[in-house]
């Protein structure tokens, strides 16, 4: 994880919508899109990706709570669009990005029915901040 490149998709998995987030600098990330959960979802994600040009796939994984039953199906999806995508796919912690990314549409002002629509690109920029800070910190200087 010392150097990124590339553009890097990451995935809030959410079990009505997953929100997408990219970032194509390694440094900052931005929110992309939501699509519904729904059908082969990993060819959809696939799909984007490939149009996108993703080199990087970032999967949000809850690490709190009660994540041991539902802990396989992020392990699953991860692994399956490995799969079709040939890339590398990254599983990052999302404990909270639901909440930050909400606290930070409220600050911004958007109403809480406006900003709900948005959340789960949000949440997924969230986490793929995380995962480009913690990438950043690791470079040598």
């Amino acid at each position: 994880m010392d150097r990124i490149g590339g553009l890097i998709v990451a995935i809030d998995l959410g079990s009505r919508r997953i929100g997408i987030a990219v970032s194509d600098s390694g440094v900052v990330a931005t929110p992309h899109s939501v699509m519904r959960n729904e059908g082969d979802v990993v060819a959809k994600v696939a799909s984007l990706g490939n149009e996108i040009g993703a080199e990087t796939y970032v999967v949000g994984i809850p690490r709190q709570g009660h994540v041991a039953k539902s802990e396989r199906k992020y392990r699953d999806f991860a692994e399956a669009l490995r799969q079709k995508t040939c890339k590398p796919v990254v599983l990052w912690d999302e404990s909270l990005s639901t909440v930050e990314a909400s606290d930070r549409l409220r600050a911004s002002g958007r109403s809480r029915r406006d900003a709900q629509k948005d959340i789960d690109m949000h949440a997924a920029a969230v986490i793929l901040q995380s995962y480009l800070d913690d990438a950043s910190s690791r470079r040598p200087s």
